[in-house]
């Protein structure tokens, strides 16, 4: 019993003087954010990373809302997951998952570099080494979708050019013209592969967003 209570006492001191010792770092300003190491930021713009962390230097880091700054983050474009961890007494260190560009979307009067999911990042994180997609008008989010499917699934780039509008996907492969249903991209590709071997030579576009039909027609047809 009394060995317990010694424990006990001397565990209550002990809490009592690190809370202390807390309180006085704390009013001395020993705990207050002065660095922050980045982890893993890619492209993503540095100077709007600043911004969101500027307000945090010479904040308590007893009192730094992490939460909010981790949502602040996240915000940033080509941002796809933070991860924020504290090291006492002055530190944090802010681990970033960005996204990445897979296709630049070719507009008239823009062109956007997107993930595999269609999902718009930074103009300048398009470069030379990114395949092209070519969009005629405004088609809806869903059609550029099924073609972004269609383009990376079956690694398209290299092999045949894509243009697509609302109404229809078109590929130019090997000086065919196909033209696909946004509505049954897959479907339809599926119907070019089993056709392809016997469309002849004279044949210059192959039109299947008819179902269960493809028509085919040539230069001269035109």
């Amino acid at each position: 019993m009394k060995k317990g209570l010694i424990f006990t006492a001397a565990l209550a001191l002990f809490t009592a003087l690190l809370l202390l010792g807390v309180r006085w770092a704390e009013r001395d300003n020993r705990l207050n954010l002065t660095r922050v190491r980045i982890d893993n930021s890619s492209l993503v713009d540095s100077l709007k990373i600043s911004e969101v962390l500027m307000p945090c230097f010479g904040v308590s880091l007893l009192k730094l809302d992490t939460d909010s700054l981790q949502q602040s983050l996240l915000a940033v474009e080509g941002v796809d997951s933070v991860e924020i961890r504290v090291h006492y007494p002055e530190t944090l260190v802010i681990t970033f998952s960005t996204r990445e560009p897979s296709v630049i979307l070719e507009y008239s009067d823009r062109s956007i570099p997107v993930t595999p999911s269609g999902d718009p990042l930074p103009v300048e994180w398009g470069n030379d080494q990114l395949p092209v997609i070519e969009i005629i008008g405004e088609p809806e989010r869903k059609v550029i979708n099924a073609a972004l499917d269609l383009f990376i699934q079956r690694e398209l780039n290299g092999s045949a050019s894509m243009q697509v509008s609302s109404r229809e996907i078109v590929l130019t492969e090997n000086g065919k013209r196909i033209i696909l249903d946004p509505s049954r991209a897959d479907e339809s590709w599926a119907m070019w592969q089993s056709i392809s071997s016997v469309v002849t030579e004279q044949t210059d576009v192959v039109d299947l967003r008819y179902r269960d039909l493809a028509v085919l027609r040539s230069t001269e047809e035109t």
